[in-house]
This record gives C-alpha cells, structure tokens and sequence, in this order.
C-alpha cells in the first residue's frame, strides 16, 4: 500500500503514523514548508516516509511536479482540518471545505486510487436528538459553530464524489488523551472543564459554601468521547478492511460513553471540589458564566443535547469491542490532566 496522507503532525496523526509506516510499502506525508523540520524530526525514525510540499488551501495542493505520485498513490487518507469551535466561517472554510475540494481534485487525479479516507467529526449531527445512525447525514440540522457546519459541508463533498474508488468516511468523537498514559496534547472537551476546575483551589472553600452549583445539563446525555490510541486503531483497521461496500460511514466513539452528569460529578471529586450540581435550563447567563470561567459556550452543546451515536459498523467492521471503555481507564485521564494542569486530589 502506497498512502497519501495530509493533516499528519496533528495529535490523530503523531499516533496514527506509526502504526502505518510499519506496515505500508510507503507514505507520502503532505506537508507545509515550515512545519518540514517539525515533521522530519517527529518521523526521523522512519525510512519508508517521503516528505511532500504543499498546501490543502492552494488549489494545485502541491508544490512542484507530482506526476509520479499520481501513478504510485492507491490510498489517500484525508485527516488535514482547521479544528477551533471558536472559529472564525472563514478560517473554517478556507481549510475544511476548500482544502477538501482540493484534495478530491488530486484524487480525482491519481490513476490507480483504490480507496479515500476522510477523517469527518460526529459534529456532523448537529442538534439532532435521539439515535443518530452511522449512515445518517441530515441537512437539515442546525450547527451551533462554524467548525461543525463546514466540516458538515466537507463530508457532503466527500460522499457526493464521483471517483471509483471505494471511499470511508470516519467520525471521532471529542478525542482526549492515550487510554495507557494519559498523554494529550490540547485543551479540548472535558479538559476545558478540567483546567478550570484546576484553577478552583483558591476559591474551592466558597464554591462548597453555595447551597448548588448551576449548570446546564440534561441528564440524558452523554460525553461521545474516545482515547487517541484507540481511534488511530479503529482508523487503522478501516485503512486495511477489504470489502466491497463503495461507501461506509463509521462513528468513532466509545462503546459506552460517560454521561455528563456522573462525569461533572466526578471531575468535582478528583479536584477536591465540593458542590451539589443543580440542573437548570438554558439561560443566557450560562454563556456569560462560561465565558468567565474560560470555558467556550460551545461545549454546552454536549451537555444539554441527548444524542446516542450508533456504533454498529465500527463494532461489525473496525474491532470497536475490542477496546478498553472509559470507564477502565479514566483514572489515567484524570491524572494525567492534573499532573498538567497542576492539581492535586
């Protein structure tokens, strides 16, 4: 297997690609010219790694003559992506949806691609309640952000494209650090959270003096989390999984997630902070309360939209029941975000 890969420095991709280089012919790693050195050292120990210039924005993709990639390339793996819930339609377009547009140009090219990967998010939801099926793609949905609504569009232009090859989209969940270590590498999902709590301590006294703590949940709902070892590994077996099906759509998450009412209730436990939560509905205050405890608003999204995403083809076709769920391995996560953050229980 000969592999195009694009979005490889990122945190899926630092773990993902050593898992492939040890058993691909060769990757062909697309790269920015001043993140080289960044990814030259990161995969110095690989012989079978080529560095390739380029840039999803620029419409030609890659610097230079690339005619014999276009005869070597039989699999492309598309993880590049600007991921920020805060950011802006125009940043989010110019790498979601114009660098997608771009990478299917070049596959389009390519002259023996057996199959594209796409690497989508299950933000693709929306607000949608209820059971969302790993076949769903609904448009009618709202997004609470434009990184959601243009990596929605992305995955319209990648199951609307018209190649031969056979094409595999996948839908992590909020990724958080290694189940074995607790290595992460940005503050995302429960670690916003995590992080504020960290920063408590002064205040902890007062906060268990309140009668409640308000927060916006719905009890229903759950946190669609998954560790970053266990998503290289799912995406791993998709890369290999050889059947006939043209199109297949496969949902990322845990097993079992947590539900955000137990978790809020035990992040306060780990960082010795206690309070009695108080459920309440939306508020406008919620957002000006976020924004003073440095947590984008962004996130009540997961907290108050009951959503179960359907794992089935992850379970049928990528080995999802062979990892180890949240609940085996949080103790890990927990205490490798306050060693980080510097908390201590």
């Amino acid at each position: 297997m000969k592999l195009f890969i694009t979005g490889a420095t990122g945190f899926l991709g630092s773990e993902l690609i050593p898992k492939l280089a040890g058993e691909c012919e060769h990757l062909y790693l697309l790269v920015r010219k001043k993140s080289l050195s960044k990814a030259k050292f990161k995969f110095a120990d690989y012989k079978n790694i080529s560095f390739i210039i380029g840039d999803l924005t620029n419409p030609d993709l890659i610097e230079g003559q690339f005619d014999d990639l276009l005869e070597e390339v039989d699999t492309i793996l598309h993880m590049g992506a600007y991921y920020d819930l805060e950011g802006s339609h125009k940043a989010c377009f110019t790498q979601n949806i114009q660098g997608t547009l771009n990478l299917l140009f070049f596959a389009s090219l390519c002259k023996n691609l057996k199959s594209l990967h796409y690497i989508s998010t299950v933000a693709v939801s929306g607000n949608f309640k209820g059971e969302f099926l790993e076949d769903n793609f609904i448009h009618k949905e709202d997004f609470s952000n434009e990184y959601s609504k243009t990596k929605w569009e992305a995955e319209r232009l990648v199951r609307t494209w018209k190649g031969e090859a056979k094409v595999r989209i996948y839908r992590p969940g909020i990724i958080i650090g290694n189940s074995k270590t607790g290595e992460f590498d940005k503050v995302d999902g429960p670690y916003y959270f995590w992080k504020t709590l960290s920063n408590f301590k002064a205040i902890a006294p007062l906060i268990s003096k309140l009668p409640f703590l308000p927060m916006p949940i719905n009890k229903s709902a759950t946190l669609p989390i998954i560790s970053i070892d266990n998503a290289a590994r799912l995406i791993r077996n998709g890369i290999f999984l050889d059947n006939d099906f043209q199109l297949m759509t496969f949902h990322l998450v845990e097993h079992l997630c947590p539900n955000v009412f137990d978790l809020i209730g035990e992040s306060l436990e780990e960082f010795s902070i206690s309070a009695d939560i108080k459920v309440i509905n939306r508020h406008p205050l919620i957002d000006k309360t976020f924004e003073v405890l440095g947590l984008p608003k962004e996130i009540i999204h997961y907290m108050v939209t009951p959503i179960d995403y359907s794992v089935k083809n992850s379970i049928m076709y990528l080995g999802l029941n062979e990892q180890r769920g949240f609940e085996n391995y949080k103790s890990i996560i927990f205490k490798k975000a306050k060693e980080v953050f510097g908390a201590k229980k």
